[in-house]
């Protein structure tokens, strides 16, 4: 999609309060050996680039492959699967073969809608069967619009052109579809490079499909997530999953930073924080205040200038049960809603933002502050 967006930047991680919403498959991190070369894990990538993102899929996947020549995958297996205009969905396959990167087409589909389950549940079963591994994950790459769904989106204006997940020539696939396409726990992490997939509704309908979840509550830079210096963080087994998705998480922190338009904001969840979360907000809830403005409330949402207006979908949830419960001795839930960003405005003259993650910041030790701007119209996802 093009629009214009303000400027964000946050580093956000969950503690780890255990907290089972998995199966017992990730009550456990996968075992390696210290330091191996060998990563028994394979990584699907799946790229519906049927739309205005169709000019980022190739560059994307040269970045990989800068990668994979670099000995980022020690071993394990990177697969794409690729749908785009003008040609049949492919699933390939980047490796290293005697100092070359090699790109194999693993397995060809007929011509169909990709944005569906039943597509998206076949490939997964390709991946699983061919690519067998002890450890999975996923990367989500197209448009996106969060829990917005498609359908009401449809009705609401002709002329839009995001969706709740996979832009494949117009169709989408809301996130319920989704969560249906993913067999329960295959996946030890899902990584979304699209926009909007941080919302809390979306890692909530998601929380039965993988134990760690990267996304953006917010938009999306069309370039994406910077894949030659973020696969080799992927695929590496000397520490556990979670200590490799913060080095994710950073690298895209620090690309963005140096980018000439440096706008974007990542979070990291433990998908077991999500139920204990549900619960307070929902004892949040009953203390709700009808005369709440939302006009108040901090907006992750797209602002002016677009041909369709988000305003209104997205909010700061830190800051809306922060403003519906006003006695907060009476709110046990307030340390669980610290794993959701908190943005606080710092005045006056010039209007700053920050992201403030309560509690886990000290993770970092580092907060980003960028002017409040209003960037020229770009590709965003």
């Amino acid at each position: 999609m093009r629009i214009s967006v303000l400027a964000f930047f946050l580093f956000f991680f969950c503690g780890l309060i255990v907290f089972s919403a998995c199966d017992e498959k990730h009550e456990t991190e996968p075992s390696y050996p210290v330091d191996s070369d060998t990563c028994d894990r394979t990584v699907l990538v799946y790229m519906l680039g049927s739309n205005t993102l169709g000019g980022f899929v190739e560059s994307n996947i040269s970045a990989m492959k800068k990668a994979v020549e670099k000995g980022a995958l020690h071993n394990g297996n990177l697969l794409l699967y690729i749908d785009r205009y003008n040609t049949v969905p492919t699933l390939e396959k980047l490796s290293l073969r005697d100092g070359a990167v090699e790109r194999t087409v693993v397995k060809s589909y007929e011509d169909r809608n990709s944005a569906t389950v039943e597509a998206m549940s076949s490939v997964c079963d390709d991946v699983r069967t061919l690519y067998p591994a002890s450890s999975f994950g996923l990367i989500l790459w197209s448009h996106a619009n969060g829990w917005y769904p498609f359908h009401i989106e449809a009705d609401l204006s002709a002329y839009s052109s995001t969706r709740s997940f996979g832009d494949d020539e117009g169709k989408a696939m809301n996130i319920d579809e989704i969560s249906l396409a993913i067999p329960d726990s295959m996946f030890d992490f899902i990584l979304c490079d699209a926009c909007y997939m941080g919302a809390v509704e979306v890692a909530y309908d998601l929380r039965e499909d993988c134990r760690y979840y990267v996304a953006s509550p917010a938009a999306v830079m069309g370039g994406g997530f910077p894949y030659e210096d973020i696969v080799e963080h992927l695929f590496s087994c000397d520490k556990p999953i979670p200590e490799n998705l913060i080095d994710v998480c950073r690298v895209y922190m620090d690309y963005y930073r140096s980018y000439y338009d440096p706008y974007g904001t990542i979070s990291l969840i433990d998908m077991r924080e999500i139920e204990a979360l549900a619960r307070s907000v929902k004892l949040a809830l009953v203390n709700s205040v009808d005369s709440l403005q939302v006009s108040e409330i901090q907006q992750f949402s797209q602002e002016k200038g677009t041909r369709v207006s988000y305003q209104n979908l997205f909010f700061d949830l830190n800051d809306y049960v922060g403003r519906v419960c006003v006695d907060t001795l009476a709110t046990p839930y307030l340390p669980i809603v610290s794993i959701v960003p908190c943005y606080m405005p710092m005045p006056p003259i010039r209007v700053f933002l920050i992201y403030w993650v309560l509690g886990w910041n000290s993770l970092l030790n580092n907060i980003v502050v960028l002017p409040l701007i209003y960037p020229e119209p770009v590709p965003m996802r």
